[in-house]
């Protein structure tokens, strides 16, 4: 018995030896997809570039105005026109200077691309108060000790383009201006030479550039017509001074959004593009007005006053202001709001208060007959 349990205990180890070993433990490498954080293109956030704004007309520009206004003389009489290039004034101003004498003040705000200007006639004391207004730089063709010492006093720069020109041994004096005899011969055949008069005044050490955000007192919007204005078609603006009287009319052409300027009962046409002389905005100043020596006129711009306004083919009543000797005539509506433009250029009649605005409603349009 005892051998039987031996050899039973002999059989289970053997078959225990002979058990399949456990395998060694399989490690597979386990490769895990290994993606490359994706990183989204970071893109800068746009700036637009700034937008500068041109203080005579409203027009825009990618770089700062910083022009010197340059101011010039022009002959407005029944036998001084045509003009040329009136139009291309950014405000064109028109006045009685001296007893029955009307012109015009021109204020560029780049001179220098405007290649003949006029014709140009002898400055006055109301130019000289005006330019002293805007910083600007005036031209003109002379005029009496009274008027240029009148100018000095006011401290402005101005030239006398007459006298320049006829410097032919310096050409920078030389290229200020020229006659032209064919166009009219006498005292109305003198204009001015944009680029000239800028370079001359360069180099005389006047400051051309340089001067940025420069108040000049207007308020521009892309559409300037006036709320609540009273539609108007032709706009008959008599300037007044003691017993001189003038009329200019303004057409509206509601096509281009621009009027036209008549006077001495004709178009006024550019002598040398045959363009007619067009404007986006109309105003009138009521200023009152005393006379000087040499029997000029002089306004009392301190004061201030009223006026009217037209853009768009509507009118309305303003206000205007002016707060010092050196600084910009500012407009208003009758509620004391700023008035704002419309980009562009622009006409400014100067009268006394006994000067009148009157105009013409637009006609009705017509209209197709039922069927």
């Amino acid at each position: 018995m005892k051998k039987w349990i031996a050899l039973a205990l002999v059989l289970s180890l053997l078959l225990c030896g002979c058990g399949k070993a456990p395998a060694e433990p399989t490690t597979e490498a386990t490769t895990e997809a290994t993606t490359e954080p994706t990183t989204e293109p970071t893109t800068e956030p746009t700036t637009e570039p700034p937008v500068y704004v041109n203080p005579l007309n409203g027009e825009t520009s990618n770089t700062p105005f910083t022009n010197r206004i340059f101011a010039t003389t022009i002959s407005n009489t029944r036998d001084a026109i045509p003009h040329v290039n009136a139009q291309k004034a950014d405000i064109l101003m028109e006045m009685f200077v001296n007893g029955s004498v009307l012109r015009c003040l021109a204020l560029f705000s780049d001179i220098s691309q405007v290649e003949a200007i006029g014709s140009t006639r002898s400055t006055r004391p109301i130019f000289n108060d005006i330019a002293s207004h805007y910083n600007a730089v005036l031209v003109h063709a002379g005029g009496t000790g009274f008027a240029l010492n009148n100018a000095n006093g006011y401290g402005i720069a101005h030239y006398n383009v007459d006298s320049l020109m006829r410097k032919t041994d310096d050409p920078l004096k030389a290229g200020t201006a020229y006659r032209d005899k064919e166009y009219k011969h006498g005292e109305h055949n003198l204009f001015v030479i944009g680029s000239g008069i800028r370079d001359y005044a360069e180099s005389d050490g006047q400051q051309v550039t340089g001067l940025p955000e420069t108040d000049y007192g207007f308020i521009f919007t892309e559409d300037g017509t006036p709320a609540n204005g009273e539609p108007t078609q032709n706009i008959k603006i008599r300037i007044k001074y003691n017993n001189t009287k003038k009329d200019t009319i303004m057409k509206y052409d509601a096509e281009t959004g621009r009027y036209t300027y008549w006077q001495y009962e004709k178009m006024m046409v550019d002598q040398i593009t045959e363009e007619p002389e067009t404007f986006r905005n109309v105003v009138v100043m009521f200023a009152d007005m005393t006379t000087i020596g040499y029997g000029y006129h002089e306004a009392n711009f301190l004061q201030g006053g009223t006026g009217y306004y037209a853009c768009g083919g509507k009118i309305i009543p303003i206000t205007w202001s002016c707060s010092g000797d050196t600084e910009p005539f500012r407009f208003f509506t009758e509620a004391g709001e700023p008035l704002a433009f419309g980009v562009g250029n622009t006409y400014i009649a100067i009268s006394s208060p006994a000067g009148e605005v009157t105009w013409t409603a637009p006609e009705p349009a017509e209209t197709e007959p039922a069927a």
